[in-house]
């Protein structure tokens, strides 16, 4: 199946370099929750949904242990995760304030990644190979959100 995208113009004034140019952006149509996954995995193989699921449950609360008791967390065919911080410095280091200076904990998604042999290029696993399709028309992105609320992430038509 192809991957789905959409051209817009970019009407943000905020960066000449990018103001007025055309660009795609990716159409995400749905979203796959674990349970669908397992009844897919449940498909191609000889396991049980329940047991993929209880699996499945187990590996997130596994990885939230891990990740947060400083562990990289691998994924063999899938990638690496690890917890990132954002932080705001401090004059000196004795005023370096955990509270005060570390902002945010964020996930931070390494996928696995081969050698093209041809290119000697480096290429993300998930992305291998990947269609692409135009999916409708162009749009443009605008600063403002429309009247009613922005459904749309701030991307309107024309």
């Amino acid at each position: 199946m192809p991957l789905n995208y959409k051209i817009y113009m970019n009407k943000n004034k905020k960066n000449l370099k990018t103001y007025n140019k055309f660009y795609a952006r990716v159409i995400h149509t749905s979203t796959v929750e674990t349970d669908e996954m397992a009844a897919i995995i449940e498909r191609n193989c000889s396991v049980k949904k329940s047991d993929v699921l209880a699996v499945l449950t187990e590996m997130s609360e596994v990885m939230n242990d891990q990740l947060q008791d400083s562990k990289c967390v691998k994924l063999n065919g899938i990638g690496t995760f690890k917890l990132a911080i954002s932080c705001i410095g401090a004059d000196c280091i004795k005023d370096f304030n955990p509270t005060k200076n570390i902002k945010k904990v964020r996930v931070s998604f390494t996928p696995i990644t081969k050698v093209d042999r041809a290119t000697n290029k480096r290429i993300k696993n998930f992305t291998a190979g990947a269609k692409m399709k135009e999916y409708g028309q162009y749009t443009k992105i605008t600063n403002k959100a429309p009247a009613g609320g922005d459904p749309n992430g701030g991307v309107v038509k024309p």
